[in-house]
């Protein structure tokens, strides 16, 4: 009964969120807050040219892609991007890529780990079909519900019904051991979005998903994909999560992406940006930032997203269009295809 009862205050909260105003909390779950709340500003970036300071430019422009060789394999042009972004944006960035069809590999900084964010929501879905597969949780429509929300909208509330349901961190170990997911462990502090893992492992899980390493079948397969094909153009808190993948790639007609996003972590922006190309999920592609967060007047603040507004605000978008540079710098043709050749 207290299931039951959970369940239906759970869809009660998912039907009037819609209703309401709402801010990111420190991932980009919403808060709902009155309607007359004022509008938080935020400092301008430096401008271009100035000191970040470490020695860092940030610049404000669109991401230099200029500056990485189009007519240049890719590996050349991914070492090249992630060398322009840590001098230019102030961001490290890792990535790493895999053409499922050829087997072939290539990776800059893919062991590196970071922040899941919002990304700890593949393996809370995991966990939930392999749960049904075994017959041990048989999937509900308000399961389906939950998890159509917080695939493609990213909604929190959705993510933290199901991991609470589903074991909490015990479901990271369970799923880092079932994909062999090496480097990604279970958030410190029972946050889901503080699970920590890497771009390598990223390629790993979507791989081990694709290739039904766990014993899914292909019907919960084709839905769980459905839901990343069907991602929105904005996160149900309203936040832009159309940066790196999708925006990057304008060319490819398929693509089932996962996103993620937060801040701050050591004063610094969080992007995780994921996904299967293709019609046959031929390539995936995992990048992840993390970019100093700089302001005007070298001001000691940043915006704490648990109280904050930050869909506009700007060293949040700054990190965006990091992200989709980087993509668009990887693949200047706008397509992940014939990736051994230049492109251009």
């Amino acid at each position: 009964m207290s299931r039951l009862i959970r369940c239906l205050t759970v869809m009660v909260l998912l039907l009037v969120a819609t209703l309401a105003c709402t801010i990111p909390t420190e991932t980009n779950s919403v808060v709902d807050i009155p309607v007359t709340s004022p509008a938080v500003a935020t400092p301008d970036l430096l401008p271009a040219g100035e000191p970040a300071g470490d020695g860092v430019t940030v610049s404000p422009e669109p991401f230099p892609s200029a500056r990485v060789p189009v007519s240049a394999p890719l590996a050349d042009r991914i070492s090249a991007a992630v060398a322009t972004a840590a001098t230019e944006r102030g961001a490290d960035v890792s990535i790493a890529v895999l053409d499922r069809a050829t087997g072939s590999y290539l990776e800059d900084a893919a062991t590196e780990p970071v922040e899941t964010a919002s990304l700890a929501k593949l393996f809370i879905a995991a966990q939930m079909y392999h749960l049904d597969a075994l017959g041990e949780r048989p999937l509900s429509d308000f399961d389906r519900l939950l998890s159509e929300r917080m695939l493609e909208s990213s909604d929190d509330d959705a993510a933290n019904t199901l991991w609470d349901d589903l074991g909490g961190s015990d479901l990271v170990v369970d799923v880092a051991r079932r994909y062999g997911l090496a480097a990604t462990t279970p958030p410190w502090d029972g946050s889901w979005w503080n699970t920590e893992t890497t771009a390598a492992d990223l390629v790993t899980f979507y791989t081990g998903l694709l290739d039904d390493r766990d014993g899914l079948g292909p019907g919960r397969i084709a839905e769980f994909v459905g839901y990343l094909r069907g991602s929105t153009p904005e996160g149900i808190d309203g936040y832009d999560q159309r940066f790196g993948i999708p925006d990057g790639l304008p060319g490819e007609t398929v693509v089932g992406v996962k996103q993620g996003w937060m801040c701050c972590v050591g004063d610094r922006w969080i992007h995780v940006s994921t996904g299967a190309i293709g019609e046959d999920n031929r390539y995936i592609v995992a990048v992840a930032s993390r970019e100093d967060i700089r302001y005007e007047d070298d001001e000691e603040s940043y915006p704490d997203t648990a109280i904050t507004d930050v869909t506009e605000d700007s060293s949040a978008r700054h990190a965006r269009d990091t992200m989709t540079g980087f993509v668009k710098s990887v693949f200047p043709a706008g397509v992940v295809d014939d990736w051994a050749q230049p492109q251009g």
